[in-house]
């Protein structure tokens, strides 16, 4: 358990994240207006937005993720890499972040740190991950294989690391096209530290029965160290989110080599999915600050550039790290609600319970409230004190003072 922070600093991060480079902004830039020299500036960002909305419709609509389609194509590839690359990387920046500074993930003592992006794309991901490192302070070597269709998209990726070689020093990238869809072990015996999927997995399972899904992730528990972990990030939509959390009860009950270690405690699936009455489902939303270049881009769009939402899981063939099983600490699974008398959230709490979480609003002073108001969906605290009401899925919280946030990663801006 973390030490009590003071009501003054209830609000500091527990964990900072690094700012999406300039550097690779730059370089996505650069690599998109050498493409089309001919082309204005203005044009070319006109053909940005409007494959900005094919892309956004073939997810959400059609579902079609074939590479004469998504990833063959230089306006596919550069659209993603202005708009869609710089969220994918923030998004697994937060699940590192609770891999590392909440969940229990170490380095290996010796030798290299070996990472897998599986469905890699042009490496938001991956890369995301090597300089969270580096910026931790971390100095081993780090080898990064990044598997994908997209053969374009994959010397993308090689090209963007080794121009930005600064941010990621010390480390290599292997690349293998694959059709994901198929057996992904391969020949050689091999055993990574962190195997990332990243928006991924959704698109290489699309029309998989329940079976053929289960089995096709169970390969990564072959692939994973005794130590490592696999971190899931996918899109916050409901049935993606649903679909990853029964994928992730699922395994983790009928293997017992296997651990759910994130988003909730001491192994528990998530309870949406046997709660048919939630008006929630397990996903993250965090704030995020956007450059002056994506908000032009998506200016007319009216595309949200404020936060990023997705889902997430982490698995582990270690023992989770264990919680009391009670209500006293929580991870916030809605947004904060303020009304006329009282300040609550909804979190699911380390008996694997959804409760709410109310504060009398006579008993908070308006700078308090305000701090409650900035907490966001994900963020994990510790509450002493906490009486349960006449409904046994209400927990009253006394006093401010009795909150303590012992997870709450916050971009670095």
């Amino acid at each position: 358990m973390l030490g009590e922070q003071s009501p003054s600093e209830i609000m500091k991060p527990t964990f900072k994240i690094p700012s999406f480079p300039d550097e690779i902004e730059d370089w996505w830039w650069k690599q998109t207006i050498q493409k089309w020299p001919e082309l204005s500036e203005e044009k070319i960002i006109n053909l940005i937005r409007k494959e900005i909305v094919l892309q956004s419709d073939r997810f959400n609509k059609s579902r079609t993720f074939e590479p004469q389609s998504y990833g063959s194509r230089d306006l596919s590839v550069f659209a993603y890499g202005n708009f869609f690359f710089p969220r994918t990387w923030k998004a697994m920046s937060f699940a590192l972040a609770e891999a590392y500074s909440f969940r229990g993930w170490t380095k290996p003592q010796k030798g290299p740190i070996r990472i897998l992006d599986i469905g890699s794309g042009s490496g938001a991901s991956g890369l995301s991950v090597l300089y969270l490192l580096r910026e931790l302070g971390i100095d081993n070597r780090i080898n990064l294989e990044a598997w994908d269709y997209s053969g374009k998209s994959l010397a993308m990726l090689k090209n963007l690391h080794r121009k930005c070689f600064d941010l990621w020093k010390e480390s290599k990238v292997e690349t293998k096209r694959l059709d994901l869809k198929n057996n992904i072990l391969p020949l050689k015996k091999q055993r990574f530290d962190l195997i990332l999927l990243g928006y991924s997995m959704n698109e290489i399972l699309e029309g998989f029965e329940e079976g053929e899904r289960l089995n096709w992730i169970l390969q990564i528990k072959s692939l994973l160290s005794t130590s490592g972990f696999a971190l899931f990030v996918e899109p916050a939509q409901m049935e993606i989110c649903n679909a990853l959390q029964f994928a992730m009860a699922t395994i983790s009950s009928k293997e017992k080599d296997i651990h759910i270690h994130a988003p909730y405690f001491n192994n528990s699936s998530c309870p949406f999915l046997s709660n048919q009455k939630s008006h929630y489902y397990s996903h993250e939303v965090r704030k995020i600050s956007s450059s002056p270049r994506v908000e032009k881009i998506c200016g007319p769009l009216k595309l949200e550039t404020n936060q990023v939402k997705f889902g997430f899981s982490i698995l582990g063939k270690q023992e989770p790290k264990e919680f009391s099983k009670d209500y006293s600490c929580c991870r916030l699974v809605s947004p904060i609600r303020k009304k006329k008398g009282t300040v609550s959230f909804i979190g699911i709490a380390t008996d694997g319970e959804e409760y709410m979480y109310e504060f009398q609003r006579r008993h908070l002073t308006p700078d308090q409230t305000k701090i409650l108001t900035k907490f966001e969906r994900g963020d994990i605290v510790n509450i002493n004190n906490a009486e349960k009401g006449n409904d046994p899925k209400r927990i009253r919280v006394s006093s401010f003072d009795d909150l303590h946030c012992i997870f709450s990663p916050r971009w670095d801006n």
